[in-house]
């Protein structure tokens, strides 16, 4: 096989060669030898020859290979047997344990008495007007107006000049000790502060640096929210304020279920693989690390942070701690759901998949017109094809697990996490209801 594999690619690069006295693909073996050296045709040949071959020891064998096969070494003459090293990574072995009907008991997210009234404070705050009040000394939380200039070491910041900042006065807001050092000015009056920039600011150049700010106050303005009363409720598309409450009571009851749903699948999948057994091998989660690390990198540079210093902060290696461990429980997931998967014989329809998909291409801006008309298009969307056939299979895995569970709902005892979760919800509906109207 390896001789004819070697004759093959002799053709195959006669056929490229422009020799003299001969016409194209007609040249005799060992002048073509002459003309590109054996050493050439040899990879030719293996280039074909290899990936047959580990996929006949592959399928032979019956390895569920991981990862694509590595060419370590070879040896390879004409005449002689091939020998070939190479090495792939194959699918640990995986004892799902008893995965059907665990035990699992879910904290269960509920609404405090208020929602619906705090929903609706929520959407009229964003609906806000700013007014210009009667000259006063400045309050925390009010809203001002104001002109200023920033100083380091006694020279304007480049970009540091604004007018008409509009600005509201509580602490933290803008640079640590800003607003306070405002809270008694008038409007008319210049005020100079000092301020430090944080370690962690976008502008290295300024980071950690102590800055002096000349601000002119200009206006006081107040916050004036409109009445929460019938005309409020059709400037968001509703016939009356019952309706709107009847719409937003719906919309938050669906969100604390979906809540619910989602701890409920969380809290079955962990029950489910911590009574797996596997062995992880190490490479995998330096796999899953890395991407995770890459992900992490693209995110610090798109908020301006340089990734060098990001790596060489002393909060660092505690980071990496982190993606280490989410990665070795990803991949401790990934690989008891996948057992699961071929145990169960699951698998799923193109019709499954399809809101999988539909989504994808949303998120990535995939125009679908242009699939069928751009390569590159079109293998991008074959790729997220994949990731929905993927994630629609995931799904359905969880789905059983959780059908076959035995769930007890039970009270949160993280009362400040279940408090912030309800507050989200509401804020979520809030800013949903606002952006339907507008």
């Amino acid at each position: 096989r390896a001789m004819k594999a070697y004759e093959v690619a002799c053709r195959q690069v006669s056929h490229r060669l422009n020799i003299p006295g001969f016409r194209r693909g007609k040249a005799p073996r060992n002048i073509v030898e002459r003309a590109v050296g054996i050493d050439y045709l040899k990879r030719e040949a293996l280039e074909n020859l290899v990936p047959e071959i580990l996929g006949k020891v592959i399928m032979d064998e019956r390895l569920d290979v991981i990862t694509e096969p590595k060419l370590e070494s070879w040896e390879f003459n004409p005449g002689e047997p091939l020998k070939l090293n190479a090495s792939f990574e194959v699918r640990p072995d995986v004892n799902p344990g008893e995965y059907r009907g665990v035990s699992a008991k879910v904290p269960e997210a509920k609404l405090p008495a208020d929602a619906l009234e705090r929903a609706i404070k929520n959407i009229a705050e964003a609906r806000a007007t700013l007014q210009t009040v009667e000259p006063k000394p400045i309050e925390t939380g009010d809203t001002v107006l104001l002109d200023f200039e920033c100083y380091v070491d006694d020279t304007l910041v480049e970009g540091g000049k604004a007018e008409g900042l509009v600005l509201e006065i509580k602490a933290g807001n803008f640079l640590d000790g800003f607003c306070e050092q405002l809270v008694g000015a008038e409007p008319g009056q210049t005020r100079d502060l000092t301020a430090t920039f944080p370690e962690s600011y976008r502008n290295r150049e300024l980071a950690g640096k102590e800055a002096k700010f000349k601000v002119d106050v200009k206006e006081i303005r107040m916050r004036v929210l409109p009445e929460i009363d019938e005309e409020f409720a059709k400037t968001l598309g509703q016939e009356s304020l019952d309706t709107l409450k009847e719409a937003l009571s719906g919309r938050l009851s669906r969100e604390v279920q979906e809540e619910n749903e989602a701890r409920t699948q969380k809290m079955v999948v962990d029950a489910v693989v911590s009574g797996a057994n596997v062995e992880i091998p190490p490479t995998m989660i330096e796999r899953e690390t890395n991407l995770l690390l890459a992900h992490l990198k693209h995110y610090v540079q798109e908020r301006g942070q340089n990734w060098e210093e990001y790596v060489n902060a002393s909060t660092y290696p505690a980071t990496y701690k982190e993606k280490q461990e989410e990665a070795r429980q990803r991949v401790l997931t990934s690989l008891v759901l996948g057992a699961i998967v071929r145990a169960e014989g699951l698998a799923v329809t193109e019709e499954e998949s399809a809101p999988f998909l539909a989504e994808l291409l949303s998120r990535y801006n995939v125009p679908i017109e242009r699939i069928r008309q751009d390569e590159q298009v079109r293998r991008a969307a074959e790729q997220l094809s994949r990731q929905a056939m993927e994630e629609a299979l995931t799904r359905k895995v969880v789905d059983f697990l959780v059908s076959q569970a035995k769930i007890e709902y039970v009270p949160d005892e993280d009362e400040s996490e279940e408090t912030a979760a309800a507050g989200d919800k509401i804020e979520e509906v809030a800013a949903v209801a606002t952006e339907n109207q507008s």
